[in-house]
């Protein structure tokens, strides 16, 4: 009986030997896949206006500290809009980094976007910590002009107020995917990828 025993056990180790093995020669073909594909970006929608286009302006808005915020147009510097909602999970665990990025980033004028009650952004402002280093915007109408059908999505304007680069933002990488537009000229990692030259605005 205890050979039985022995013999059951060495079996039973051989196979979680060889599963291990697996595992491994799993993890190390998945890790090949993701250094072939590159790093992913920000996904851009077809809707709303194009990478190049000149950005619906919008003059007159109040932010959440009773600043007069303009939207697009031209400015002193490019300007990240962040399109959230006050309801949206990934928004608000986006929002320690876009904090962060709008203190660090002097040069970049950062505005979140949103839509809802006035209920809504209350109980959102009270929990977001959002001091004067961005201006949050209650402005469905931006939202419809940008033709953005679901949040975060961050389109970054140049100076001159053109789309520079835009996409669906689900975590910081693809916010910053969105600054690096401005350095390579490329407005997404996917046409850098595709090998695509589409022109933006300087």
């Amino acid at each position: 009986m205890s050979a039985l025993v022995y013999t059951i056990l060495i079996v039973l180790v051989l196979v979680d030997v060889v599963l291990v093995l697996m595992i491994l020669g799993l993890a190390r073909e998945i890790g090949r896949v993701q250094v072939r594909l590159g790093p992913l970006g920000a996904r851009v929608q077809d809707s709303g206006p194009a990478v190049g286009d000149v950005g619906p302006a919008f003059e007159g808005l109040v932010d959440h500290v009773g600043r007069e915020t303009s939207v697009a147009g031209e400015r002193r510097r490019p300007q990240l809009l962040m399109f959230t909602g006050p309801k949206c999970s990934t928004c608000k665990a986006l929002l320690p980094g876009i904090r962060t990025m709008a203190k660090a980033e002097k040069d970049l004028d950062v505005v979140l976007i949103s839509d809802g009650t006035e209920e809504e952004h209350r109980e959102f402002l009270a929990g977001a910590r959002i001091g004067d280093e961005l201006a949050y915007l209650d402005a469905r109408e931006v939202g419809i002009a940008y033709q953005v059908g679901t949040t975060p999505y961050g389109v970054l304007l140049d100076a001159d107020g053109s789309i520079a680069a835009k996409g669906l933002c689900n975590n910081m990488q693809h916010v910053e995917s969105l600054l690096n537009a401005l350095e390579s000229g490329t407005p997404t990692i996917q046409h850098l990828y595709a090998g695509l030259k589409v022109p933006t605005a300087s």
